[in-house]
């Protein structure tokens, strides 16, 4: 979701065309998140030292968190789960997204990281890309427990691994040419310091960007969090129906009286349990900083000054939530699934290496006996 500088206090600032992405751009710390008449403020230095310390802490330790759920989708037993592709796929995207944010935050100190124009639209694009799929792989995951779970006699045919691979890379594709917009919408500039360059949306363009702006919220925020409660409500529902009416046989399988939960186990319920925190956990992380941001946009220059700087401050806190949705499902994995704390300690066993093993012990076979 893309917003520009909310709280310029002077007539210069409400014409400034600096782009204020909500997920980067700490290049731009001093002129868009701090604004100068906000540097004066008691605040400021609170601000400030959030984005200080948390910012690298958040990356830094959600990028290790996702490479070992990433091992653990792809390389554990883990991998038979269909899902496991949705899950492996978030983690990419999270990942990526906070190597984006850390390259932003090492920038904005002396703007050696972010000194050609290349990197400065890069890092935007990057930041677009990942922050709509991150959205969009809980959605699918959603989506795809909604139907093993309220229709389970449909999962084995409609959540199969290959039909779970086309939806990923239909989204994928779909954000990597939809979000190309930024290079035509945005120009680099030099700073006014003398120190680097910016990237800013180009004058002529601010129309259309205004439009992909609330195309983009719609497609970021509307309909994927209105898709996510009302399935996981669907999920809660479900599975409380499940364990009410079952009636234990085995320890492997759950039976009901129900023919709709009679092949649901055990193992289904205990990971659509997982999901269901992950997913609910990212609308609880998500929602303040688009309401925030929905509320600045819609009461624009009308607030008092002390009323814009009180929301100044929160947008800045409500921001670091956001940001720490990309880092944070490690643990909520970690806390959730005893499954994914036993394939965490499995030795990796990925099916990509494994393949390619096949592949060589077939071919020297062949080579072998000709």
């Amino acid at each position: 979701m893309t917003s520009f500088a909310a709280f310029p206090d002077t007539d210069e600032g409400a014409n400034s065309h600096n782009i204020s992405i909500q997920s980067v751009n700490f290049s731009e710390m001093n002129s868009s998140i701090f604004p100068d008449d906000t540097s004066r403020e008691p605040f400021y230095e609170f601000v400030h030292a959030l984005y200080l310390f948390v910012i690298p802490l958040i990356s830094i330790l959600g990028i290790i968190g996702n490479v070992l759920s990433i091992k653990v989708f792809l390389c554990s037993t883990f991998n038979k789960q269909p899902s496991s592709i949705y899950l492996a796929a978030l983690s990419v995207s999270d990942t990526w997204f906070l190597v984006a944010l850390l390259m932003g935050w090492l920038g904005s100190f002396d703007g050696t990281i972010q000194q050609t124009g290349a990197s400065c639209m890069v890092s935007i694009y990057v930041t677009y890309v990942t922050g709509f799929l991150s959205v969009w792989y809980v959605v699918l995951i959603v989506i795809d427990r909604y139907i093993v779970v309220c229709h389970p006699l449909r999962g084995p045919r409609l959540c199969s691994r290959k039909r779970v691979a086309i939806a990923s890379s239909i989204i994928t594709s779909f954000a990597v040419i939809f979000y190309t917009h930024c290079f035509h919408t945005t120009v680099i500039v030099k700073r006014a310091s003398g120190n680097g360059v910016q990237c800013v949306v180009q004058k002529d363009t601010m129309f259309a960007l205004e439009i992909i702006t609330y195309i983009d919220s719609v497609l970021t925020v509307g309909i994927p969090f209105l898709a996510i409660f009302i399935l996981n409500c669907s999920l809660i529902l479900a599975v409380r129906k499940f364990n009410k009416k079952h009636v234990r046989f085995s320890d492997r399988k759950l039976y009901s009286y129900s023919p709709q939960y009679s092949i649901l186990t055990k193992a289904q319920i205990r990971l659509t349990i997982m999901l269901v925190v992950v997913s609910s956990v990212f609308l609880l992380l998500n929602l303040p900083s688009h309401a925030i941001r929905l509320y600045i946009m819609m009461k624009g220059f009308a607030m008092q000054r002390q009323h814009r700087l009180i929301l100044f401050l929160l947008q800045q806190i409500f921001q670091i939530l956001y940001y720490a949705n990309f880092a944070i499902n490690f643990i909520l994995y970690m806390v959730s699934s005893n499954l994914f704390r036993k394939c965490l300690k499995e030795t990796p066993k990925c099916w990509v290496l494994q393949k390619l093993r096949l592949k060589k012990t077939l071919l020297d076979r062949r080579n072998k006996y000709g």
